[in-house]
Formats: structure tokens, sequence, C-alpha cells
């Protein structure tokens, strides 16, 4: 199964709180995140997603994401994308680190397994361990009273874990 085109759909997430805080002022209001696509010679679709938390939390940029993907897709056009580890070698090869670039194309090629063997993902990565996570709650930088209030918030909702 040969890829045969690279997509990338730029998405903003907006915060659903509005903000998010922490030190020294810094913020975002708004996730950028990137979407790639898979197209294949078969016919089927994969799809992958990088999401940064902003420019300056971890080393991962929305518009960085794009640009080396733009730089990786060509020399991924023909390749098999279910070869997972020469997908990798191949993008090694055409970008040096920037691992959150590849992660959407990795994400993509394993779902694109997926689909053709009609396997779960999960089964795939190892297996299936658990019905359920529990999801934590980031808390915002505030004053400590508004903090406070907000984790007495999110308790309420059934959250046990803070951040």
């Amino acid at each position: 199964m040969k890829i045969t085109a690279i997509n990338v759909y730029q998405v903003d997430l907006p915060l659903k709180e509005g903000r998010y805080s922490w030190a020294n002022g810094k913020f975002v209001e708004v996730f950028d995140c990137t979407v790639v696509e898979i197209e294949t010679n078969e016919g089927l679709k994969g799809y992958g997603e990088v999401c940064p938390l902003g420019p300056f939390y971890l080393p991962a940029y929305g518009p960085g994401v794009r640009a080396g993907i733009a730089e990786l897709a060509q020399h991924l056009i023909s390749a098999e994308a279910c070869e997972l580890g020469k997908i990798n070698l191949i993008m090694d090869e055409a970008l040096l680190g920037h691992s959150y670039v590849k992660s959407g194309i990795d994400m993509a090629c394993w779902d694109l397994l997926g689909k053709k063997t009609d396997f779960p993902v999960c089964e795939l990565l190892g297996g299936r361990y658990g019905d359920s996570i529990e999801l934590y709650r980031a808390i915002s930088q505030q004053s400590p009273s508004a903090m406070a209030k907000r984790i007495t918030e999110y308790r309420n909702q059934g959250y046990t874990k803070f951040q």
C-alpha cells in the first residue's frame, strides 16, 4: 500500500475556559493543531494529529509541524505506508530530529496499518490494558484562591487528579 498523497490541515482549537496561563506571563488561548491525512493507492486514508501547547512550552510549534511535514512529504510519496520502520528511516534521513513533526505521520501510518489489517491500533501496539484511563485537569495559573476554586469545581465534576 503506497503513499500517494500527504495532506495537512491546520485547525484552531479554542480553549473552553478561554485561556491557559503559566509562569512569566505566558499563555495560550487556542491550540494550533495539525491534522495529517495520508492517502494510498488502495484508497485507504490514515489520520494523525500534532497539537503543541503554544510555541514556548515544549519544543514543538504548530507552523513548524506543517513546515516539517512539507519537507518530509516529498520523500514519503511512493513509500510503503505500512512498513513503519522504513517510514521512520526515510523521515530520519530527510529531517534530523523534530520528532514532534514526524509523530503525526507516524500516527497516520499506524492508522493505515490498522485499517488494512482490520485490527485495532491499540492491539497492534501491544494490547489494551484496561477499559478506561483517569483524566486530569490542568489548572491555569491565577491567584491561589481562584485556583483553589477551580479545583473544587473540577472535583465536583469527578476529576481526582490536577496539574
